[in-house]
């Protein structure tokens, strides 16, 4: 009986020596390949952070190429932040104070933007992991021991393995933002970026 048993593993995994690995069970697409294929993402999550933007938001975003607009809510419901990201720079306009943020300002609202590119942010909302030499911006955190960062994944929808989240913790500063996805949609079309544009505008 044992004999038969390693005989017919050692056919298994000899017939599918040519396949891919059984053990490989994730193979996402690159964020090129997405914008070949798709048009735009939305969709939507949740925001818990700590430091100078403190607390429990909601946001959705809609994006399209490399712009980007993330729109943020309390938990009941008022819109508090509204975010724009280009490939190079990030806007953004606090409508409870009716305050509006430049790239600098923003990086010290939200401290994951002293790792992560703009374009980086892009990509993690389209359940794209950025590349290790590209999120890692050495002119800001040369030691990369003053901080942790970590992706997660899971099953979203109909999409298995999806890049679902991100923590980032800064102990030099004591703050940390965790963003969770509940929902991530990539479509056929278009979306109106400049209706949303509109409303970063005094």
């Amino acid at each position: 009986m044992l004999h038969f048993k390693i005989i017919f593993l050692l056919f298994f995994f000899g017939c599918s020596s040519t396949s891919k690995p059984f053990f490989n069970i994730f193979s996402g697409k690159s964020y090129s390949e997405y914008l070949l294929e798709y048009k735009s993402c939305t969709g939507k999550g949740i925001l818990k952070s700590k430091g100078a933007l403190n607390g429990r938001l909601l946001f959705t975003f809609k994006s399209q190429r490399d712009s980007t607009f993330i729109d943020f809510s309390d938990p009941i419901g008022r819109k508090t932040l509204l975010v724009w990201v280009t490939k190079n720079s990030i806007t953004a306009r606090n409508l409870i104070e009716n305050r509006q943020y430049d790239n600098e300002a923003v990086r010290e609202l939200l401290p994951i933007l002293k790792v992560l590119n703009p374009s980086d942010i892009t990509k993690i909302l389209w359940g794209v992991k950025p590349e290790e030499k590209s999120r890692i911006n050495k002119s800001d955190l040369s030691n990369e021991d003053n901080f942790e960062m970590k992706f997660y994944r899971k099953n979203l929808g109909t999409e298995k393995r999806a890049l679902a989240g991100i923590y980032f913790d800064d102990f030099s500063f004591n703050t940390s933002i965790k963003m969770d996805f509940k929902t991530r949609n990539r479509n056929l079309d278009f979306v109106d970026m400049k209706k949303v544009w509109r409303l970063l505008k005094y």
